[in-house]
């Protein structure tokens, strides 16, 4: 009897992990390679209010909660500008690089935010995120580009750059809808 309890546990983790690994429904993503450049467009609809979509967007310390981030501390700069050190572990492959960035995000309230690459372990590594009102609440869109600095072929990265990029907006999009339930009060209306 036993064994058929550990054996049933295992089958529902398996299925727990499978879905957290499904995409957000309706998430959009696309990335295509320019030479050494990775363009990047995504987006998703949630039923976030424009000013919950904003606070969630600029709110550095849920990024935290996304794939591969091992440290990020933020340091506001000015009323608009945050400075983000970031140290993340992105998959490639079977396994994983080490990439620390210093960036600078501008805040454009209730629009969205746009970020830029001050120091890192990429060439270039830049975007932005766009809040545009839809029927179900608002749209989030992402649009960016990631040079690599590296010595690994760019093959290897167009063949996983979609997956992860799926996965971690599908994080994104999920993290946006739980955030619904703590945004600040004057968002409700």
């Amino acid at each position: 009897m036993s064994k058929l309890i550990v054996l049933w546990l295992l089958i529902m983790a398996g299925n727990t992990v499978a879905w957290s690994d499904e995409p957000y429904q309706g998430l959009q993503v696309e990335v295509t390679r320019n030479g050494s450049v990775f363009l990047i467009n995504a987006s998703f609809d949630t039923t976030l209010t424009k000013c919950a979509a904003y606070h969630y967007l600029t709110d550095y310390e849920v990024k935290k909660q996304m794939p591969g981030v091992i440290e990020l501390l933020a340091f506001r700069q000015s009323p608009n500008k945050v400075r983000v050190e970031l140290t993340a572990d992105e998959p490639v492959s079977f396994f994983s690089v080490r990439n620390k960035s210093v960036l600078e995000y501008t805040e454009i309230p209730f629009e969205g935010i746009a970020f830029k690459q001050l120091s890192g372990s990429s060439k270039a590594f830049e975007g932005s995120w766009h809040i545009e009102h839809n029927q179900q609440g608002n749209q989030l869109r992402y649009k960016g580009l990631w040079e690599p600095d590296t010595t690994i072929p760019l093959m290897i990265f167009d063949q996983f750059a979609k997956k992860i990029l799926m996965k971690k907006f599908s994080t994104s999009a999920r993290l946006a809808e739980s955030y619904k339930d703590t945004q600040p009060v004057n968002c409700l209306n």
